[in-house]
């Protein structure tokens, strides 16, 4: 169970991953040792799952949308390796309600997204695909 240093410690690296163990260890007045010793057992544990260099589009080209896929009969696990192939999908997620994945895509044009979404008509079992154009970040905690 997490108590409020390893939740400080999670805060500021998913604020910044790239802190060093010192940085964090005087932002949360413990050792430097105890640090290593709390973030060694978060990854052990799972709780710390990765460090990620996060990259974006450019914002005056770019397009971010999330697709809204529904499967009959239902098939995200059979579609997998076809998500893994597409590097522009940054998330995926299988989902409850009358969807059943959300994809999030960040394409370097609309050209490319539209050839994304082309692509996709030929995954097994797809019924319906639905498009939700990003028109504005209002937070982003990646």
């Amino acid at each position: 169970m997490a108590d409020h240093y390893d939740q400080k410690i999670l805060a500021l690296l998913v604020d910044d991953a790239r802190l060093s163990v010192s940085d964090i260890s005087r932002q949360v007045n413990l050792s430097r040792s105890a640090v290593t010793e709390r973030i060694k057992r978060m990854e052990d544990n799972r709780t710390i799952t990765g460090y990620h260099a996060h990259t974006s589009v450019s914002k005056e080209e770019g397009v971010t949308a999330y697709l809204a896929l529904t499967f009959r009969p239902l098939s995200c696990d059979l579609i997998q390796p076809f998500i893994d192939r597409i590097p522009e999908v940054k998330l995926a997620n299988s989902i409850s309600g009358d969807l059943d994945l959300i994809l999030l895509v960040q394409a370097h044009s609309m050209a490319r997204l539209n050839a994304i979404r082309s692509e996709m008509d030929s995954w097994p079992n797809l019924d319906k695909i639905v498009t939700h154009m990003c028109l504005a970040t209002r937070l982003d905690r990646w």
